[in-house]
């Protein structure tokens, strides 16, 4: 597996072609699922990295689909300005963190936001 294939949103695929990477563009979910549902198909061999943005909005059979592959894994990338209201930068650097050490962290000032949010 000698090949990165990086799916992220158009305006970040000129940065990843000038680093020598494989990057498509991909300005929605529907199109990303397009494309790599297509290299599932053809059986091709990567690694891949998908907007984390986009990865998020896949569908969950889609998912499930490249999980079960053994010749495409994934990982997800940040990819820049959120894709939803939901999203954050400091939920993005939390949720990274998590999955990096296992433990959520909460910021300064983060648990009087969700407390005043509840009532």
């Amino acid at each position: 597996m000698s090949r990165l294939l990086v799916v992220t949103r158009p305006y970040l695929v000129a940065g990843f072609h000038l680093t020598g990477v494989d990057a498509f563009p991909a300005p929605d979910v529907e199109s990303a699922q397009e494309l790599i549902g297509g290299w599932l198909d053809t059986g091709e061999e990567g690694l891949l990295a998908i907007d984390e943005g986009l990865l998020e909005r896949m569908e969950p059979a889609f998912v499930k689909r490249l999980q079960g592959s053994a010749h495409l894994p994934y990982l997800a990338i940040p990819g820049g300005m959120p894709l939803g209201p939901e999203s954050s930068r400091r939920h993005r650097i939390a949720e990274m963190i998590r999955q990096a050490i296992g433990f959520h962290i909460t910021f300064k000032g983060e648990e009087a936001e969700v407390n005043s949010e509840r009532s």
